[in-house]
């Protein structure tokens, strides 16, 4: 397997479709070559006159210690970064002695880039408002095009170890973590985070599934820090200069000498808060990263890059949560343009080359006299501060406070699935697992809580459809454990022999499918479901199933298998198929054509009909599908319920398509999605509806 699917990040998916569409999108384009244009006008003094020459003098000098050059020569705020950043910068080394505002900005570009396909994928179906939102923003094309900042890598690092993180690829996240850390030294206020992602969202072995993602990290920082870690000027430069120093001025007075610090008392808060999570989602991670951020900028005079470190977690959000508005981000950033024209040390408008002038907006009410310019300054940190604070204050109410505590992942979602034996329960099982991820997924199945044995004697009295031969109570424990996020000791039936096994532990997850004959029986059993589907297909295609699985998995003869069904079809009636009226969704596959030889193991061509309560909404995901020409469908509505009839063909990319447009944040909890093609496929995204649709409108 090459290396482009490990990461999952190749440029076309597993039915060849290019994944990196946004690239071909005009709004990319233009943006683009205004930036390519912006970065050969302007540059900042900070860019010209420390950042260029230091990487210049790395590669001219032959890779000797630039930080021991820049420091002894007087200018210790040269270049405040790790080696990583300056390798990065300097890839283009062949040019260095010619290095210019222009060269500089080509690995910030393709940074950029990064951040831009790194969003694309953790917002699927939303390139539009990433590229309105993101790549157009006027704040962070200044600060990288125009003012020549170079916080747009560190935090490229830092969105790919989180998509990676996401992925459940811990150690190339952590490898990308630490070439983050190597870039910019702030990336460390976010490890902490890392670990409660890691340790929240595995069941077992949580120390384990620390400790490897932490050594490579530690070794990546140490291995790049290596050649200068015993140059004292390196270690002022890097670690110990003013801006971090900035760090403990924002405090104030307790007892004698000492002071109480408030960017890490709040810090320690926003780690509390985090920890009340049970799970911690994609959402609350990237959104505490950038709260972490924000604290700094809160309580520290912001600097022009600071804000790239926030403005891509807030979009995000606000492209994610569609009842926040981006208005308060926008207003944010007219916020920063008013705050750098005003202030008096700013260097806002001599970063345009073309303007010799040393205007600012500062200077011209400092000779009017008509307002203190000094008041003018604090009124628009004011400004700028207060519209920090609102957009962290809205995005906490929104995203912490009243939405993500309610979503699917921070509970598990329990569901149950029902119907008589060989109706195909198995099978729905495995679409839900293709859904989810294995590792998403907590299965139970009902036989395990057979009563006795194959082969027992009590089987010639009783079937297995009786609830009189299964522990269902010993289920309703289980059940409710594993809901409460506790884990459970559970045996299996082994069909193969027979047998129970051992009981082992059973560990919830973040969706707990239960499948059996009685899942919805007793009562109380039921009204533990989030969502209850009942499998009932007609009784020829059932037969059909039944006996050719029976034949090819378990060795029975025909005969065998329909005297069976004769004996229990009463208990069939009497116990399994009074159970679907208290389902929520009722699967009927039936056949189009008629059943030439029941149970010669034959595929026969399928339709589809779905029964389903009136509550749930779906006329709208339905004329989606409708627009796909090879698909029949027809809806109706009755009484107390809603039947859904569906008949053709459709593929798995039209399915996603339509799932990624329409439901734009299914993968909040659906990761890694395989569609099915044809009906399979159709009532996967069926069911990724009604899952989303329950799970939001029952929190």
């Amino acid at each position: 397997m090459g290396i482009n699917n490990r990461l999952h990040f190749s440029l076309k998916d597993k039915k060849g479709v290019f994944k990196l569409e946004i690239l071909n999108n005009k709004v990319f384009l233009f943006g683009l070559v205004l930036k390519i244009v912006l970065s050969f006008l302007f540059a900042g003094k900070y860019l010209k006159d420390a950042f260029i020459p230091f990487v210049s003098y790395f590669f001219d000098s032959g890779f000797s210690n630039s930080y021991e050059f820049f420091y002894n020569s007087g200018a210790s705020d040269a270049f405040p970064y790790p080696p990583l950043m300056l390798y990065f910068l300097g890839f283009l080394g062949g040019f260095a002695s010619n290095l210019s505002p222009f060269f500089i900005r080509i690995p910030m570009l393709l940074a950029d880039i990064g951040i831009l396909l790194v969003l694309s994928r953790l917002l699927r179906g939303k390139a539009t408002k990433i590229l309105k939102y993101y790549w157009w923003s006027p704040v962070l094309i200044y600060i990288t095009y125009i003012h020549g900042q170079l916080d747009v890598v560190p935090i490229m690092f830092l969105l790919a170890s989180s998509y990676f993180l996401f992925k459940k690829k811990n150690i190339i996240s952590a490898l990308v973590l630490g070439l983050g850390i190597t870039a910019k030294t702030n990336l460390v206020l976010v490890i902490p985070f890392y670990v409660l992602y890691i340790w929240k969202n595995n069941n077992e072995k949580k120390l384990a599934k620390l400790v490897a993602p932490a050594v490579v990290t530690f070794m990546v920082v140490l291995i790049l820090n290596l050649p200068y870690i015993n140059s004292e000027a390196f270690i002022k430069m890097v670690y110990a200069n003013s801006e971090q120093s900035k760090v403990w001025n924002a405090g104030f007075p307790m007892i004698g000498t000492l002071k109480y610090y408030i960017i890490p008392a709040v810090y320690i808060i926003l780690l509390a808060i985090a920890t009340r999570f049970k799970h911690i989602s994609k959402d609350l991670f990237l959104i505490f990263i950038g709260f972490s951020f924000s604290v700094l900028l809160i309580f520290i005079a912001p600097q022009p890059g600071w804000y790239y470190w926030i403005l891509p977690f807030f979009v995000y959000f606000a492209i994610r949560e569609n009842k926040f508005s981006f208005l308060p981000i926008l207003i944010l950033q007219l916020g920063f343009f008013i705050y750098f024209a005003f202030i008096p040390e700013s260097d806002f408008f001599s970063v345009f080359e073309f303007a010799e002038s040393n205007f600012t907006f500062y200077r011209l009410f400092q000779e009017n006299q008509w307002i203190s310019p000094d008041v003018l300054a604090s009124l628009a940190l004011t400004f700028l501060q207060t519209c920090l604070m609102l957009n962290v204050y809205w995005i906490y109410k929104w995203g912490i406070k009243k939405n993500l505590e309610k979503k699917i992942k921070n509970k598990p979602f329990l569901i149950g699935i029902g119907g008589d034996s060989g109706v195909g329960k198995s099978t729905l099982t495995d679409l839900l697992t293709n859904l989810f991820g294995e590792h998403n997924m907590t299965i139970i199945r009902g036989d395990d809580m057979h009563r006795w044995e194959r082969g027992h004697n009590k089987w010639d009295e009783i079937t297995h459809l009786s609830p009189k031969a299964n522990h269902l109570h010993e289920d309703i424990k289980h059940l409710k454990a594993l809901k409460d996020g506790k884990k459970v000791l559970r045996r299996f039936y082994d069909h193969t022999s027979g047998k129970f096994t051992e009981p082992s532990k059973v560990y919830p997850n973040k969706i707990i499918v239960f499948e059996g004959l009685h899942p919805f029986y007793i009562s109380a059993k039921r009204s533990l479901f989030d969502l209850k589907i009942f499998v009932e297909p007609e009784e020829n295609l059932r037969l059909h199933w039944k006996i050719s699985r029976d034949i090819k998995k378990r060795n029975y003869n025909k005969e065998k298998v329909l005297h069976q069904l004769k004996l229990r079809e009463e208990d069939s009636e009497k116990y399994i198929r009074s159970q679907a009226p208290f389902s929520d969704i009722k699967i009927a596959y039936y056949s189009v054509t008629e059943i030439a030889e029941i149970g010669n193991g034959k595929d026969v061509e399928l339709a589809l009909s779905i029964e389903l309560e009136n509550n749930i909404d779906i006329n709208e995901f339905l004329d989606r599908f409708k627009k796909i020409r090879t698909l029949e469908i027809v809806h109706d509505y009755g009484v107390s319920n809603q039947v859904l009839n569906v008949k053709g063909t459709v593929s798995s990319s039209e399915i996603k398509e339509t799932i990624e447009n329409y439901i734009g944040d299914y993968d909040e909890f659906i990761e890694d999605v395989v569609f099915k093609n044809n009906l399979n496929g159709f009532l996967q995204s069926f069911f990724t509806y009604c899952i989303i649709y329950k799970a939001k409108n029952n929190s």
